[in-house]
């Protein structure tokens, strides 16, 4: 199977990129310096040089070398410390996971394939928000982590919205860790603990199955350990 990724050098992305190779998958990564990536040197791995929001650069993306069956968005709001608390990146638009969804949505139709659309989104977004705990609603109604949530839920419009088969991840607490063993909750999250956590090495491993599988086709599970 050959994947393209958005935002494969991120925290999560860099590790379901990795994940896909030791698989034996072929992987296309969209990366805005094709020499400073930190992503292994690989043979299945191809990058290309480029943007999220600049549509051109997704279409160059999604033929080198080959269309994707698969695109996995691991797009993050950039900010300006690696705290999840801090403000966006002076650089970051509020709506930049938004605008790159839109800009890969119309590179796809220009391109006239349709590949299935697997997202790294959070728990809070959509009919998730009501299984989290009262102190994690108060996080995400405000600030930078509330922009952040807001931007996740047109993501989640966007994708339902545009008639490909689509996996909408919403992963709880991430911590740092190798993948463990991961629980699918319901879209809702019901079910799920009140302090729930979730190594990114699960999230990665995960959204690499969610690629292979067609068990959560049109879904967005929460996800925990």
């Amino acid at each position: 199977m050959h994947f393209l990724f958005i935002g494969g050098t991120g925290r999560n992305g860099s590790l379901a990129v990795q994940e896909a190779l030791s698989r034996g998958h072929t992987v296309t990564a969209l990366v805005r310096n094709t020499n400073s990536a930190k992503l292994p040197s690989h043979s299945n791995l191809t990058l290309v040089q480029g943007t999220p929001t600049s549509e051109s650069d997704i279409i160059k993306a999604l033929t080198t070398p080959q269309p994707p069956q698969v695109v996995i968005s691991a797009l993050a709001q950039v900010r300006a410390t690696e705290s999840p608390f801090a403000a966006l990146h002076p650089d970051t638009t509020p709506d930049f996971l938004a605008v790159s969804m839109r800009a890969l949505l119309a590179a796809i139709s220009q391109a006239n394939i349709s590949p299935k659309i697997v997202v790294n989104s959070a728990q809070g977004a959509g009919s998730s928000w009501r299984s989290m705990n009262l102190p994690g609603k108060m996080i995400f109604s405000h600030g930078s982590m509330g922009i952040g949530l807001k931007d996740h839920n047109e993501v989640d419009r966007l994708v339902r919205e545009s008639g490909l088969n689509f996996v909408l991840s919403r992963p709880v607490m991430l911590g740092e860790g190798e993948a463990q063993p991961v629980k699918v909750w319901p879209d809702d999250g019901k079910g799920c603990a009140w302090m729930p956590k979730i190594t990114r090495g699960s999230v990665g491993k995960w959204l690499v199955d969610a690629a292979e599988s067609s068990e959560w086709d049109g879904q967005s599970p929460v996800l925990s350990n």
